[in-house]
């Protein structure tokens, strides 16, 4: 499944780039009980609980930044498995600053996303939708912090 994500960030490009990039920075934003884990150089473990259509679990993801231009862009390598389904992808994400504005930061992300197992009975409408409202809740939480 093709996924595209453009957002206008009202908070400064340092902020949001730390917010998608350092661990310690990430983990306020989570929602609940989530938990981040550095596990190298740009690579992280995220365990989270998901609602996605009739699945409510917990997921824990192996997460990896490669080509990684500092405060511009990178990309998200992740692959996750819980509860007898799996998720994997891969999202270029763009960062700018607003134009004439210094404290918004403008997000274009575009990737592919992969299930296997239970998700497969999930429709890409609604794994969509689920992404989508995670990254609005995510970014509001950043530019309330901003």
């Amino acid at each position: 499944m093709e996924f595209v994500y453009d957002r206008l960030v009202s908070a400064p490009l340092s902020s949001v780039w730390a917010a998608l990039t350092d661990p310690e920075a990430m983990e306020p934003h989570l929602p609940g009980t989530a938990k981040v884990e550095s596990t190298g150089a740009e690579s992280y473990r995220v365990s989270m609980k998901i609602s996605m259509g009739f699945l409510r679990p917990t997921v824990k993801a192996n997460v990896q930044l490669v080509d990684v231009i500092e405060h511009s862009s990178f990309t998200i390598v992740l692959s996750g498995k819980s509860m007898g389904a799996g998720v994997s992808g891969e999202a270029k994400m763009t960062l700018s600053e607003s134009e004439g504005d210094s404290n918004s930061t403008r997000i274009v992300m575009t990737g592919e996303v992969e299930t296997t197992g239970l998700l497969k009975k999930v429709s890409d409408t609604k794994i969509e939708n689920a992404a989508t409202g995670f990254l609005e809740s995510y970014l509001s939480s950043v530019e309330q912090g901003a």
